[in-house]
């Protein structure tokens, strides 16, 4: 099935409704542009220059992902997520989920690439999975659940290749993310030093490994 096609979908579980995840529509982009104006931490999202436009400057000079913030950016944004799947070197995904009320609305984000060196996915040893949880979506296992279901979706479709482990790197001083990282299956391995200008903050790598 071709990338472009991938939709994953999570039975409702406790007060989680059924979520689905498939790559950014321009639907979205409204919603998104609503939920990056909500002051909120981007949970173990690294910037990416050539598809992310919109970004925070950190303390040292770090850079970290917060999304489009307005129509200009989001068309962009949209562009760039499109080429991640095209090229098969950025594979996002929009987390939807099905509310009784509401009905479909966006939960959060899950990215999946290789890591630091770029180049196609399933041509390196080494993957990363990135995600944030939109504000109103928290606290109900959203992002475990949709953490775990990217994992076991890239695991399937790359892992005859070369990919041979997966990891969450998150900053120090985000507790949250540690919680989801272990909820997810991904162990802490160690400590990951802060090195500029890659990254200025010391952090933890949680990994998976394949099989």
């Amino acid at each position: 099935m071709p990338l472009m096609a991938t939709e994953l979908h999570v039975p409702a579980a406790g007060r989680r409704g059924a979520l689905l995840l498939r790559p950014w529509l321009a639907a979205d982009m409204p919603a998104l542009v609503a939920e990056m104006g909500r002051e909120y931490p981007a949970a173990g999202l690294a910037s990416r220059a050539d598809a992310l436009p919109g970004r925070t400057t950190l303390p040292g000079g770090a850079q970290r992902w917060t999304g489009p913030t307005g129509e200009r950016d989001a068309v962009q944004w949209l562009a760039g997520q499109d080429r991640g799947w095209r090229d098969c070197d950025w594979l996002t995904f929009a987390v939807v989920e099905t509310d009784a009320d509401s009905g479909q609305v966006l939960a959060g984000h899950v990215a999946f690439e290789n890591r630091l060196d770029g180049g196609r996915i399933g041509e390196r040893e080494t993957a990363e999975i990135h995600y944030w949880t939109a504000v109103a979506a928290r606290g109900r296992g959203v992002a475990p659940a949709a953490v775990r279901a990217v994992t076991d979706w890239a695991l399937d479709a790359f892992g005859a290749s070369s990919l041979r482990q997966i990891m969450i790197v998150h900053d120090l001083d985000n507790p949250a993310s540690c919680r989801v990282a272990e909820k997810s299956g991904y162990p802490f391995r160690e400590l990951s030093p802060a090195r500029p200008p890659l990254w200025f903050t010391d952090g933890h790598i949680h990994m998976r490994l394949a099989g």
